[in-house]
């Protein structure tokens, strides 16, 4: 399960000595995980025997099994350990005439294995696995005794990312299981070379770790670490040592690939100097952002004909990825408004990621069902916001069966074709309403979307953002019958420039039946009487430039952050790249910008 909280660790002085077992051996130990009303328990025993490396011997058993069973199976897993090291013996050339059955069985019978209790007295072997592998029992392997452990905080750390650049945060992954988050401690080594495991099944038995790094020099102690160009050509070790109210648990390492050279310094990183800290009590930064999503990167039309400026491993998500946390995570948002988010990037990178700076998010897949391939994600800051409700919308569903749509519906209804088009299109839009934690009281609409892309499309994103505005005022509505202040923050790509329809709607309140953008699905889509209205008082907070979306054969302002221009008010916006940043390598994306589109960002805050 993923542990949803942000921490900042405790580290005691004795940190830099804990990983010496990482060239060591292991202390004997013997871990149980037994949960009330599952079936099986697991059961990890690490011993060494004889001076011989540590071994991890796993077993899946039944709870209400026989202890002795158990017991059995773990001496037949240790006497297969233990042949496997005598047969390597230069001497066994002298004992060529004794089958490899007898050997194992010899060394089975000679091994004594026991759980004694907290007495020393031999646990009856009929008694269930789960009432003999108890806390305060120990399991004896010939003379030596071994703690039981019932349910000890758990990590199991997820492989890190198989391409690791210098100057780029690496936002580890890993599942935790009896642990808090605050009580774990992590470190990152730098190392010459990866460890050799060979982990063989539960049942089979036998998991051996022998470590074969180097370690070089302790690195971080923290949960992200970003690489330096002196760890370049290196491999990064991170470990973690799961606690939990005074316990902790074995700890779990993984091993990167090597570093790799990044591409120098981003037009974004200037950007971050405009936002280097979070914003204070009184104020909170909004980011909006289309991500451009793989499915629309990973194909050969885009490698070939949209994007063949770019070169192909700049177009791989595994390297823009790096960029794109990086560049999200730098301007230390309060809130972000994602279009263009793959279901993939959003569960293995983005949620993980963001949860560690204590962020909660939700992605809306577009398509019916949310069976599409990439939608909107929102994400707040858990310290600076509380989630009231969320409201997500299919705007074609809204808008066809919605009686505050029903001028919408006539006119849709009307045209065939435009019918058609319309149940075709499948964009959602995401609401949801936050109170401000460090001023109760203050409350906002969150609303995002990512409007039809077509260039002869203006008709249809007239209905889709009429449609949406209608569902906004409906969200708002019941706090502003109860006196509440309310305000709304409406994020996303609108495709479409300032001089088109959408942003006249959002800023000017009205779209007359005349207006151009009606014209747009040509004879049979034509839209005749219809004008919109609403009584939103919107301003684009970053206000309006050359462009937000540059291509070699399109550039123009497509991403918007309109605001509530009667309760809020624009503290600062962060200044665009400069155009001999966006053409330096032609168009976007590129080796340095991980998206086509450009990231919005503003501070506001509460006029009254």
């Amino acid at each position: 399960m993923w542990i949803h909280r942000g921490l900042r660790f405790v580290v005691a002085n004795v940190l830099s000595a804990r990983h010496k077992h990482f060239l060591e051996k292991r202390m004997a130990s013997a871990y149980v995980r037994c949960i009330p009303g599952d079936e099986k328990m697991q059961i990890t025993v690490e011993y060494c025997h004889e001076g011989s490396t540590t071994r991890a011997y796993n077993l899946d058993r039944k709870q209400l099994e026989d202890v002795g069973t158990a017991i059995n199976r773990l001496k037949t897993n240790l006497a297969k350990s233990l042949f496997k090291k005598k047969k390597k013996k230069k001497n066994i050339a002298a004992n060529s005439n004794i089958n490899d059955t007898s050997r194992e069985e010899d060394a089975e019978n000679n091994l004594n294995v026991l759980i004694v209790n907290i007495s020393g007295r031999k646990v009856d072997e009929t008694i269930p696995n789960r009432v003999a592998w108890a806390e305060g029992n120990r399991l004896r392997i010939g003379n030596t005794d071994i703690p039981i452990t019932v349910n000890a905080p758990t990590v199991k750390l997820l492989p890190l990312p198989t391409s690791i650049m210098a100057g780029f945060p690496i936002f580890p992954r890993f599942e935790l299981e009896f642990a808090d988050l605050q009580h774990c401690v992590f470190s990152w080594e730098k190392v010459e070379s990866s460890p050799k495991e060979e982990v063989l099944g539960a049942e089979g038995g036998e998991a051996s770790q022998e470590n074969n790094c180097d370690m070089v020099s302790s690195r971080c102690l923290d949960q992200i670490y970003t690489p330096t160009t002196a760890d370049i050509g290196m491999r990064l070790k991170l470990a973690c040592v799961p606690g939990r109210n005074g316990r902790t648990g074995r700890e779990d390492f993984v091993v990167s690939e090597e570093v790799k050279p990044g591409p120098g310094v981003c037009p974004f990183e200037t950007r971050h100097l405009y936002t280097p800290t979070r914003t204070d009590d009184e104020h909170f930064r909004v980011v909006s952002y289309n991500l451009l999503a793989d499915t629309y990167s990973d194909s050969d039309f885009a490698r070939d004909v949209l994007f063949s400026y770019c070169p192909p491993y700049a177009l791989d998500m595994d390297y823009r990825r790096q960029l794109l946390l990086k560049e999200i995570t730098g301007y230390n948002a309060d809130i972000l408004c994602l279009q263009e988010v793959d279901r993939k990037l959003f569960e293995n990178e983005l949620l993980p990621s963001l949860d560690l700076l204590d962020f909660t998010g939700s992605l809306r897949i577009k398509g019916q069902q949310g069976q599409g391939c990439e939608g909107v994600a929102m994400f707040v800051r858990r310290d600076k916001f509380r989630i009231v409700s969320q409201e997500d919308m299919n705007l074609t569903e809204m808008l066809l069966t919605d009686p505050a749509c029903s001028d919408l519906q006539a006119a849709v209804r009307r045209l065939p074709a435009l019918l058609t088009s319309m149940e075709e299109r499948s964009t959602v839009l995401q609401t949801m309403v936050v109170e401000s934690t460090k001023q109760r009281g203050r409350y906002l609409c969150l609303a995002n979307t990512h409007l039809y892309f077509h260039p002869k499309a203006g008709h249809m994103r007239l209905l889709q953002g009429a449609t949406c505005l209608r569902h906004i005022q409906a969200v708002c509505l019941p706090y502003q019958q109860q006196g509440k202040t309310i305000s709304v923050v409406f994020c996303g790509d609108f495709n479409s420039t300032p001089n088109r329809g959408i942003v006249q709607l959002m800023t000017q309140k009205h779209v007359p039946q005349d207006y151009l953008d009606w014209n747009d699905g040509g004879e049979k889509e034509r839209i005749e009487g219809l004008e919109l209205r609403h009584d939103m008082d919107l301003k684009s907070a970053c206000g309006f430039v050359d462009y937000t979306n540059f291509t070699p054969n399109f550039h123009g302002m497509l991403d918007y952050i309109f605001v509530d221009a009667k309760t809020l008010a624009v503290q600062q916006v962060v200044p665009m790249p400069t155009h001999e940043e966006v053409t330096l390598h032609s168009g976007l994306p590129s080796v340095v910008f991980p998206s086509d589109h450009i990231a919005q960002v503003c501070d506001l805050t509460w006029k009254m």
